[in-house]
């Protein structure tokens, strides 16, 4: 396929939503990319900080910026799809307005996507920072050495396990996405919407991930993000993993949902204290039929406990 001198090889999109105090740091660490035959399309969601004036200071810096805006705020599914439909390029990378990729995140998915034409997709590893130091590296599965499994397998261990791909780091192929019909939903706050895209991808084309740390993605505590709301958090995964067992039927039982719904419970577990977390966690033991879950849970609830316990010690 010949390329007109516009048309790069990748498309980069950018949703933006009261980006500014974060947004250079992210469009930093997209100039310094090793590969650069790229176009970068950011859209501001409704709102009307500085992120545009930001935007119009890197316009120069790379071989292509466009900049779209919402009227009004409309969320992270309707934005998503804008950009994917103002795309040229053979592959589509995500990004986001506050993390920090590494030079070689583009060249190493590029090279991945090229040699191997049966993936559709390809994540990495992600590095959580706290404002001073990394606390922890995510998806497990990646760290550990492993690699995605394929097809319903993959989408069986994301919907109970929620051993999610890499959002903010994805790149895809965008035939792929096209001649699926995917699409990213409206149904779900931000974080759900990602989870149900990953699911359904997963039974239509191979993804593959890159052992390699490819983002680092701000966790520190002043963030006032949606992973904060945990409440709704928690809602719009319960109601995914409901409309996903009406969805594919030949796929999740009701035994698998249950389980699925288990493991919803014990992560929210996970962020209870005190009083309440030994409540909670004896009233689960009680009436559940996944006891090992919430066993296991403990154990590692215990372990981090002690962790800490041992630093402030030092």
């Amino acid at each position: 396929m010949v390329m007109d001198k516009q048309q790069l090889k990748v498309s980069v999109i950018l949703p933006i939503f009261n980006g500014e105090k974060t947004l250079a740091n992210t469009l930093d660490s997209l100039e310094a990319q090793t590969f650069k035959d790229f176009e970068l399309i950011a859209c501001i969601d409704g709102t009307n900080d500085a992120s545009e004036a930001i935007l119009n200071a890197y316009k120069s810096k790379f071989k292509k910026l466009i900049i779209l805006k919402n009227a009004i705020n409309l969320g992270l599914g309707p934005t998503m799809n804008r950009l994917v439909a103002s795309t040229s390029g053979e592959y589509i990378a995500i990004a986001e307005q506050d993390d920090f990729y590494y030079p070689k995140r583009f060249e190493l998915q590029v090279n991945l996507l090229d040699s191997k034409k049966d993936i559709g997709l390809v994540s990495g590893i992600a590095e959580f920072w706290d404002g001073e130091k990394v606390t922890a590296k995510f998806p497990g599965l990646l760290v550990h050495g492993n690699q995605y499994p394929e097809g319903e397998e993959l989408f069986l261990l994301n919907y109970v396990k929620q051993t999610k791909i890499v959002n903010s780091c994805m790149m895809l192929r965008k035939s792929v996405h096209i001649d699926n019909g995917f699409y990213f939903s409206q149904h779900y706050p931000n974080i759900p919407i990602d989870w149900a895209y990953f699911l359904r991808f997963s039974l239509k084309s191979k993804i593959f991930g890159i052992h390699e740390i490819l983002v680092r993605i701000d966790r520190r505590s002043e963030r006032k993000s949606i992973t904060s709301r945990r409440e709704i958090h928690y809602n719009a995964n319960k109601e995914l993993l409901r409309s996903f067992f009406y969805e594919f039927p030949e796929v999740i039982d009701k035994k698998i949902y249950k389980e699925a719904l288990n493991t919803q419970k014990t992560l929210e577990l996970s962020f209870l204290e005190g009083r309440v977390f030994i409540l909670s966690f004896l009233k689960n033991i009680l009436i559940s039929s996944y006891k090992i879950q919430y066993f296991d849970n403990f154990k590692k609830r215990v372990k981090l406990k002690y962790s800490l316990f041992e630093r402030k010690s030092l």
